[in-house]
């Protein structure tokens, strides 16, 4: 069996969404509290770890994170836009772990907008029984620069009432899922609200995997995508490892 990871790293000041003070207010964090040596303490910061001046020296070493539910590779919970349903704890595992289809979307270019009609384009067939992956290959390409969120891709909402309509249990996606409000060079697709596309997935119990990169490792055509959200008790969302096994 061949495992690819389909998760972003976490780190320290990830790039949160723009236009929401929250992200500005709560940077991811990696702290390490101890470490067990100075050269453990280099070794850390030439991978890229924000060591603390003066560590504390001890046995072991002990890190805390800090980071908001919504930020790289994550997973969406119902009650993230609707009350009154699942928390990030209730959303069942089988609905995150199933065979993956991928829908090849590379050709959508940078600040394009996916759409129900590009999704069907493509023949790709997809069905309740599998967890489809929109691959626009965009987080792959972008992460970690300016233009991932100045130039995003994004989704029109026909495409997010159609994923919703083949009832699929889980939608795995590699752009913004709604209208980039940020940018002032688009115009809003009419009758798409904020939040609309959120609220047709979530509302139908499609829960929504965002931010995954590295589809195009993939390479096959029969696998099995399993999405693992911490059990975060009552919450939105969670940070998550995402990754597919090919047999």
């Amino acid at each position: 069996m061949r495992i690819v990871d389909l998760s972003l790293p976490i780190t320290s000041n990830m790039a949160g969404l723009p236009g929401i003070p929250a992200y500005e207010a709560n940077p991811s964090r990696c702290t390490p509290l101890s470490v067990m040596s100075e050269a453990q303490a280099a070794s850390l910061k030439t991978k890229g770890v924000q060591v603390p001046d003066g560590p504390e020296m001890s046995n072991h070493m002990l890190s805390k994170l800090e980071i908001t539910t919504h930020l790289g590779t994550h997973i969406d919970a119902p009650v993230h836009m609707l009350e009154d349903t699942w928390s990030i704890d209730e959303v069942p595992l089988e609905s995150l772990v199933k065979p993956g289809r991928i829908i090849p979307l590379t050709d959508i270019p940078p600040g394009g907008m996916v759409t129900a009609d590009a999704i069907l384009n493509t023949g790709v067939d997809f069905d309740e029984s599998v967890i489809p992956i929109l691959h626009t290959g965009w987080t792959e390409k972008t992460w970690g620069t300016p233009e991932f969120w100045d130039n995003t891709v994004y989704m029109h909402r026909d495409a997010a009432e159609l994923v919703a309509e083949r009832n699929v249990s889980a939608v795995a996606i590699d752009f913004f899922p709604e209208f980039p409000f940020w940018r002032s060079d688009v115009e809003r697709p009419d009758g798409q609200p904020a939040g609309y596309n959120h609220k047709i997935l979530l509302g139908n119990k499609t829960i929504i995997i965002q931010m995954v990169t590295n589809v195009g490792a993939i390479g096959a055509d029969a696998f099995t995508l399993s999405a693992v959200p911490l059990r975060l008790q009552g919450l939105d969302g969670s940070p998550a490892r995402v990754f597919a096994s090919i047999p």
